[in-house]
């Protein structure tokens, strides 16, 4: 979530002794490019269905990042059907409409493509964790 909320990256733990799995999430070159984004604005709150929260940032060239955040202690199953959902930015003066746009979806923490925004998202976020997303540009409509 620091990196949605274009927050500083301060690691309060000994850097000597991460482990793997932590110095793969402080050095996430791709999550770090979104935290320290040029538009330099932070995510917006566009929702929250049951424990799940969604975040929507929007990025200098025009696209887009989203984190769904589960706050449960249970793994959580989404369905996000892009078309039904516009996200605005008023502070950026900018609108993610998936009607006019179709955006490539990447995972940033698994660094695999998720398809795109024509086809419903579906996935399960793990208890007490995330699914981020960048997407980019593919087609204008």
């Amino acid at each position: 979530m620091w990196a949605m909320l274009a927050a500083p990256l301060i690691s309060g733990n000994d850097v000597r002794n991460m482990s793997k799995a932590v110095t793969e999430i402080l050095t996430n070159k791709d999550v770090i490019a979104i935290n320290q984004d040029p538009l330099g604005i932070q995510s917006l709150k566009y929702s929250a269905k049951d424990s799940v929260v969604t975040w929507f940032r929007p990025l200098a060239n025009g696209n887009w990042a989203v984190c769904f955040l589960n706050r449960k202690n249970t793994p959580q199953q989404i369905n996000f059907n892009w078309a039904d959902n516009v996200a605005r930015d008023n502070v950026a003066k900018t609108t993610l409409n998936t009607k006019s746009i179709i955006y490539k979806l990447r995972n940033l923490w698994t660094k695999k493509d998720a398809g795109d925004t024509k086809k419903l998202f579906v996935a399960t976020v793990p208890a007490k964790d995330v699914i981020m997303l960048q997407l980019s540009k593919k087609i204008i409509r």
